[in-house]
Parts: structure tokens; C-alpha cells; sequence
């Protein structure tokens, strides 16, 4: 299969100033926006998908891997596992704080402090608190790093649990994809690997070589000629263009016969 990731967006003349319908340069009114982050996914057996996600990210991307092995599974077993991972896949923020909480205190985090106390004990009091400052940030439940490896953590342990990796041991996906950030994360990798999931990356900067880049066009051209009044109605039509005018064989052949021997 070949994927690609897209933002789609549709507003009101963003570009022009709006004014009231009846008024001429009097009232101005404010130009708004519906953004709706797309996955796609076209099979090489025409099977193709679209995927709403929140971001465009490696977390994301790792649970749209979750989400591509159970759409793409031909065991119910499998599927029922996935399903029940992806179902589990994301903390909640209240989970997180709880997680980090629960962590051991780190005798080299008190140390440092102890050792910042003492190296700058004639520093004015409001230079040593920012000074501690930046030592406490680090170790706070905030700490945004650290929330992210919790959450990684938890995803390797379902993994784990769910015993995805010898379960799928014989039953590999192959996906093309490019070489943005979020496909070539460490975590995204290892994801990869445990899902028994094979990247083969395409050329760097060659969009060409793609054609889910043929979908966004195909998807934006219809968005930019009607009108779209909410986020929700935005992803329900993007759903609907795609089943209807981006599903079949006529990408997929054109992938297989051009430029697939390029890539392979």
C-alpha cells in the first residue's frame, strides 16, 4: 500500500476582507477556517481507505499503523486485538500525571538542587528561584518530553500485553511512504517493527512518485467550489469525495506499472 498525509482546509475569501451580505465597507466581518488532517491510504489491491487524525505527528501516525494492520487484516482474531489496542492507545492527561506520579523520586534531581543552592547561595533571591526554576520544570509533571515518553511507554507495554508482536509474526505489511518526520521517528520505527510492518521509503523530494498526492488535489478542487460550514461537515464530505471519486483501480495501476519498478 502507499500512504500520504495532507491538511485539508476550506474557508470563506480568507484572502479578502468579508463584509456583511447587503453593506459596502461598513461592518467587517471576522474570516474563519475548518482545517481536517487526512491519511490516506491506497491499496495496491485496490482496497484503498482515508483515515480522519488529529495531528500529523509520530504518535498519530503510530496509531494510524494500528489502525492500517486491523483494516488490512484477514483474521478476526488479529482484528479484535488491534481494535482493543487502538481503542487503548491514548492516555488521557489525568492518566499521564497520575503515571509520572507514580515514578520513583530521582536522587539526582534533589542533588542538582542542593548543588544549585550551594553554588549560588549569594545570588538575590529572585535569581536563585529562577535558577531552581529550571531544574524543577524539568522534573515536573508539565514537562512535555516527559509526557510523551509515558505515553510511548504505555504503547510498547499494550504491545506487550496484547502479545501483538508474535501474534502478526507472519503476516507482514508493505508500506510505502516518505520521508517525513513523523514516518522516520524512533518510535515510529519501532512501532513498525513490532507490528511486522516493512517501510519502503520513497525518494526524498519526488511527490511525483506518489499518487495519494493526486487524492489532495482531487479533494481540495471539491473543497474550494462548496461551501463548508463546520469541522465535522468537512471531514463527513472529505469521506464522501474520497469513496466516490478516489476509490478504484486507475491510481493503483498507474503506481504499479510507472513507478513502481523506479522505487523497487
Amino acid at each position: 500500500m502507499i500512504i500520504d498525509e495532507s491538511t485539508s482546509k476550506t474557508d470563506f475569501e480568507t484572502r479578502k476582507t468579508i463584509y456583511e451580505e447587503g453593506t459596502s465597507n461598513e461592518k467587517e466581518i471576522t474570516a474563519f477556517s475548518f482545517k481536517r488532517n487526512f491519511l490516506g491510504v491506497l491499496g495496491l489491491n485496490v482496497e484503498s481507505t482515508l483515515f480522519a487524525v488529529k495531528n500529523l505527528d509520530e504518535f498519530e501516525f503510530g496509531k494510524a499503523l494500528f489502525k492500517m494492520r486491523s483494516v488490512y487484516s484477514d483474521s478476526k482474531e488479529d482484528t479484535k486485538l488491534l481494535n482493543n489496542a487502538i481503542g487503548r492507545y491514548t492516555l488521557s492527561k489525568k492518566q499521564i500525571t497520575k503515571k509520572l506520579e507514580e515514578k520513583e523520586d530521582n536522587p539526582e534531581f534533589l542533588e542538582k538542587l542542593l548543588r544549585s543552592i550551594e553554588n549560588n547561595i549569594k545570588d538575590k533571591s529572585m535569581v536563585l528561584a529562577r535558577k531552581l526554576n529550571k531544574h524543577c520544570k524539568r522534573e515536573s509533571t508539565e514537562n512535555k518530553d516527559k509526557r510523551k515518553d509515558i505515553q510511548k511507554e504505555h504503547v510498547y507495554q499494550l504491545i506487550e500485553e496484547l502479545n501483538l508482536e508474535q501474534q502478526l509474526k507472519n503476516d507482514r505489511l508493505v508500506i510505502f511512504l516518505d520521508s517525513a518526520p513523523a514516518h522516520t521517528s524512533e518510535f515510529v520505527q519501532n512501532i513498525a517493527e513490532k507490528l511486522n510492518i516493512l517501510f519502503v521509503p520513497m525518494p526524498k523530494y519526488a511527490p511525483w512518485l506518489n499518487p495519494v498526492e493526486k487524492v489532495w488535489n482531487i479533494l481540495k478542487d471539491h473543497f474550494r467550489a462548496i461551501p463548508i460550514n463546520s469541522k465535522s461537515e468537512l471531514t463527513k464530505e472529505g469521506f464522501e469525495v474520497f469513496n466516490e471519486k478516489c476509490l478504484g483501480s486507475t491510481l493503483t495501476e498507474n503506481f504499479i506499472k510507472k513507478y513502481l519498478p523506479i522505487l523497487c
